[in-house]
């Protein structure tokens, strides 16, 4: 009766989550007129120092050659008009003709006015005619999301804490821990529910668009059924690569290697080698509003041959400067949606028993979370998710403490 009172609880929880997306979704508009900056483009007005310039002309003699040799006359030179933008002299590899973003003096035009014509000119001219002035840099609202990993490779320290609250199924694929209930590298009965804590310290150093990785985890983990128990869980290491870099979005690939360093006999790992190919990507909607995506496939390798099973995760995130009382601090407000669709495998049931199957299902989150950032280099967090079903944890908690160097 306990249980399904609690599920029935999951449905009231609803309540505070629409509460949050309402008043981060609210406080946007009142936020952008806070900013400083204008969030849409205009193109100046022709002026002085954007206008052609006169050509000028430029005349060269030659000396009078020997006597009895032909006199050569003057050469003259009149080179075209020179196009100044204000601004932008000097930069690209033959100077900026235009500082438009994504468009070069010498490129196409695209123009539409249909809202997916200028979608499609808005990649078209960002792949194919990028903005010489544009330098790629760490922008905090980019990468402000909690659930998905950030695009752009950077040097950084993070510390994060994660709670995740009634845990149902925890061996479901073998993604969090290894089978149980018997015949398995887990713990020797099957779980009804389960809160853990876990502490981590990631590590990324990054040179010129291409990053290397290490995670360490530390878990506790608090069954109804099982003993407790706590250890350093599975540590994973990687590689992460910046593949297009363009002031509208960019789009990175992520590579992790997951190692079975906890103990899985107790659930504080899930005793097998683990591979994450992803694709990540940022796009810029504004000024100050970003929305951030990960694409990421879980392959287990070395797991139960019954129990084992890839799973397919998806993450997005909608960022948005709330307020920014001076130039390099600012509040940063996200709205995140993330799943897990298992593509194999079985997991335990304490209803009804071992081998169920756990493919054509879902894990689905959504929640809210804020980002406080000073002077680019230091931010500190707290974000939560609530389950879309009755599935997984019930409730994710996360805190961040992010240091970039």
């Amino acid at each position: 009766m306990n249980r399904m009172n609690e599920r029935n609880g999951r449905r009231g929880r609803w309540s505070w989550l629409a509460g949050a997306m309402l008043l981060v979704a609210g406080a946007a508009p009142h936020a952008l007129a806070q900013s400083p900056y204008s969030p849409i483009w205009t193109k100046p007005a022709p002026t002085a120092s954007n206008t052609a310039l006169p050509a000028p002309v430029l005349t060269f003699t030659q000396e009078g050659q020997k006597e009895g040799q032909k006199e050569v006359p003057p050469v003259t030179v009149e080179p075209g008009p020179v196009s100044v933008a204000a601004g932008c002299v000097g930069c690209g590899p033959n100077g900026c003709m235009s500082c438009v973003p994504g468009r070069l003096h010498d490129c196409g035009y695209c123009n539409h006015d249909t809202i997916c014509g200028r979608l499609f000119c808005g990649f078209y001219e960002e792949l194919c005619c990028p903005d010489p002035c544009y330098e790629g840099k760490w922008i905090p609202v980019a990468n402000a999301a909690f659930f998905v990993e950030g695009t752009r490779p950077v040097s950084t320290t993070r510390f994060r804490w994660d709670y995740g609250r009634d845990f149902l199924f925890p061996d479901r694929a073998e993604y969090f821990w290894a089978r149980s209930g018997g015949g398995g590298k887990g713990p020797a009965a099957i779980e009804r529910s389960l809160d853990y804590h876990e502490i981590s310290m990631y590590t990324e150093i990054a040179a010129k668009g291409a990053s290397a990785f290490i995670n360490i985890p530390y878990r506790s983990i608090n069954p109804e059924v099982n003993p407790h128990a706590a250890g350093f869980g599975d540590m994973s290491v990687g590689a992460k690569t910046l593949l297009f870099d363009r002031d509208l979005f960019q789009l990175g690939f992520m590579f992790t290697t997951y190692l079975p360093v906890g103990k899985f006999s107790t659930g504080v790992g899930n005793g097998h080698v683990s591979l994450e190919p992803s694709l990540l990507a940022t796009l810029k909607l504004g000024h100050d509003t970003y929305m951030q995506g990960q694409l990421s496939e879980w392959i287990p390798i070395g797991g139960d041959a019954a129990y084992e099973g890839a799973i397919l995760h998806y993450h997005f995130s909608l960022n948005h400067v709330l307020y920014r009382p001076i130039s390099d601090v600012e509040l940063i407000g996200t709205l995140e949606f993330f799943g897990y669709s298992f593509q194999d495998g079985a997991f335990s049931d304490p209803a009804l028993g071992q081998f169920q199957k756990a493919s054509a299902d879902s894990y689905l989150y959504a929640g809210p979370g804020l980002r406080l950032v000073i002077c680019n280099w230091l931010d500190f967090g707290v974000a939560s998710a609530i389950a879309l079903g009755d599935r997984g944890p019930d409730q994710v908690f996360r805190t961040e403490l992010r240091i970039r160097y």
